[in-house]
């Protein structure tokens, strides 16, 4: 049976609630319908399944509704329930929003926002879209003038002596960022993004050297562990560079979560710093920024001072944020880097010599402002690993089987897995010799850094091949084995994760730890921070997991010197290409998939593109 109609007003409201009590839609899909209902009576059915969808939408990470996607589809469709209601022809459809006083055009202030693209929006969406697309083409056109060029050739030509690339992408990156208020440095692992920017802020410094003016950089990234990472990077790479020594110590090492530069408030959804308040630096770098969701970015962008620089740091290809948006993957919306004549001409007085393949009669907003790098340093380019997920990226399901089944790859495997004894004998080839081999550390430093040794990593939290359901099987192997008591919560060797920040004991969301012995016998978890461990009692930790398996999402930004990919025993709309690529570039020196084929290929196969017209807006 379809709901259809304008006479089931009563109808559509009874079905879905019966689809909020299966949990197929949230309660607040449905007490948006209510609350537009209690304000207008006569609303219309459309409007009302328009309204609930883009909340449920909103919830999966879409920033809106593209009513040409699901016009004269049925919606809400799940096998849980016989009924699905079916969304209007596009005119009629459209011509309900345009009636109906709740739903207003761009720059309106009503609760849903329908835009001549036929895109509809929930109208803070809508605004956090259109203030980030707007503050995004404002600072792609802003450049600095007062460039000393003959300093900035020769700190490109002393700050990158190991490329072996024409051109060298590096380079370009650094003189991009010299040059423009916005840049964007997109690459995948191991290509230098952070060892890039490290030398961008030399470059910079050197060329303030000689002014009056201090520039207050300020380094940041979307969450603590990855603010971590970043701090961690600068610091090591800077000691390096073949710079002065005051040039050295102007280079900032701590590095802060988005929330802390903004001025994060308990209990609001506001921030200290924002338009009428802006935040106090001149320069801003966010690494990892393909985890910065549209409404934080949003806020981002609006706090700072018109002249102060961005720079965002990230992977174009690796799977968006958790929350609504694809950000970068909208920004960097180009298949290879390109540029507008005049500004090659620029880049060519710097000696990077841009050939004319990269150089485009018409260019955009954004042309200018991005580059993408290419070349890894962390696996070469004919390696498994860099094949794999060169093959997914590109969609060529085929091309990665056969890579996974090949004899020549050993860098990269298939474990086919069909039932749970076949996943547990795939477990116990690999995780009793990881687990003995923390055991065995000398010192908790050592233990940390074993850590990331191996990674088994799973779609999902929840269900069948979870990590919930792997971490107890892991559990269970290693108690089979006599590797753990059977009864302990806390033992030596147990690996967890850190949930939610906690800036007093300096722990934060994503962090990793090793349960160990103290000298004294007693048991802490021990974490790494800038080279050196420190032990917390298990009663002091924040909300944590066992951390044994890692869902993908929860590893970006992590290394691991091998990876075991399990994937969903049923075909799941969670494993997309962004996912698998996200999971095999976490890959040191080996990826094992495990599972079934046709939920892999099906998986390559399902690229993700978040409703928004962001990408319209940047690029049309």
């Amino acid at each position: 049976m379809i709901i259809s109609g304008e006479g089931a007003m009563d109808n559509t409201m009874q079905k879905l609630d019966k689809l909020c009590q299966k949990e197929i839609i949230r309660p607040i899909d449905l007490e948006l319908c209510r609350f537009l209902k209690e304000r207008h009576s006569d609303i219309s059915p459309k409007v009302l399944r328009a309204a609930c969808l883009v909340s449920h939408l909103y919830r999966q990470g879409h920033v809106c509704l593209s009513l040409d996607e699901y016009a004269g589809q049925p919606t809400f469709e799940d096998e849980r329930v016989e009924i699905s209601l079916k969304a209007p022809a596009l005119d009629q459809w459209r011509l309900a929003l345009e009636e109906c006083p709740a739903v207003g055009k761009p720059g309106d202030y009503k609760p849903l926002i329908l835009d001549n693209s036929d895109r509809l929006y929930m109208h803070k969406l809508w605004n956090y879209e259109r203030t980030l697309g707007e503050e995004l083409v404002k600072r792609s056109r802003q450049q600095e003038d007062n460039i000393d060029v003959s300093l900035l050739r020769d700190g490109l030509t002393r700050l990158f002596t190991d490329s072996s690339q024409n051109p060298d992408w590096q380079q370009v990156a650094a003189a991009t960022s010299i040059r423009n208020n916005l840049s964007i440095i997109s690459g995948g692992p191991g290509t230098g993004k952070t060892s890039t920017v490290v030398r961008v802020l030399a470059l910079i410094l050197e060329q303030y050297q000689d002014r009056e003016e201090k520039l207050n950089i300020a380094l940041s990234a979307p969450t603590g562990k990855a603010a971590a990472r970043l701090q961690d990077s600068i610091a090591s790479a800077k000691e390096g560079l073949d710079i002065s020594e005051e040039i050295r110590a102007s280079i900032p090492e701590k590095a802060q979560t988005l929330h802390q530069l903004l001025g994060a408030r308990r209990y609001s959804s506001q921030f200290k710093h924002h338009a009428e308040n802006p935040v106090p630096y001149d320069l801003v770098v966010v690494d990892e920024a393909s985890m910065v969701d549209q409404a934080l970015m949003s806020k981002l962008v609006e706090a700072l001072f018109d002249e102060t620089r961005l720079i965002l740091l990230g992977d174009k290809n690796q799977l968006a944020s958790v929350e609504a948006g694809s950000v970068l993957g909208d920004i960097c919306d180009v298949d290879g880097n390109q540029y507008s004549g005049h500004y090659t001409d620029w880049l060519n007085t710097l000696s990077l010599n841009i050939p004319d393949e990269f150089v485009i009669n018409e260019s955009n907003s954004l042309t200018d402002n991005i580059t993408l790098l290419t070349k890894s340093y962390r696996f070469a380019s004919d390696s498994g690993i860099a094949r794999l997920s060169k093959a997914v990226n590109s969609g060529n399901a085929s091309h990665a089987l056969s890579l996974l089944e090949s004899a020549d790859t050993d860098d990269v495997t298939f474990e086919s897995i069909v039932d749970s004894s076949e996943l547990e004998s795939v477990l116990e080839q690999k995780i009793p010799a990881y687990f003995q081999h923390l055991l065995e550390s000398e010192s908790p430093l050592e233990a940390v850094k074993k850590l990331n040794r191996l990674g088994v990593l799973a779609a999902h939290r929840r269900g069948p091949w979870g990590i919930i359901h792997l971490n107890k099987l892991i559990e269970q192997i290693l108690q089979a084995q006599s590797l753990i008591p059977k009864y302990a919560q806390w033992y030596p060797g147990k690996k967890v994760i850190v949930n939610t920040n906690d800036y007093a004991l300096e722990l934060f969301n994503g962090d990793t730890g090793v349960c160990l012995s103290d000298q004294t016998g007693d048991l802490k978890i021990y974490f790494e921070s800038e080279g050196e461990v420190r032990g917390i009692s298990p009663s002091r930790l924040p909300d944590h997991n066992t951390a044994y398996a890692l869902t993908v999402h929860k590893s970006q930004g992590s290394e691991f010197d091998e990876v075991m990919l399990v994937l969903p025993r049923t075909v799941s709309k969670v494993v997309n290409r962004e996912l698998l690529y996200t999971a095999i570039t976490r890959a040191r020196t080996k990826i094992t998939v495990a599972g079934k084929k046709l939920i892999l290929k099906k998986g390559i196969q399902r690229k993700i593109r978040r409703s928004s017209g962001l990408r319209d807006y940047l690029w049309s």
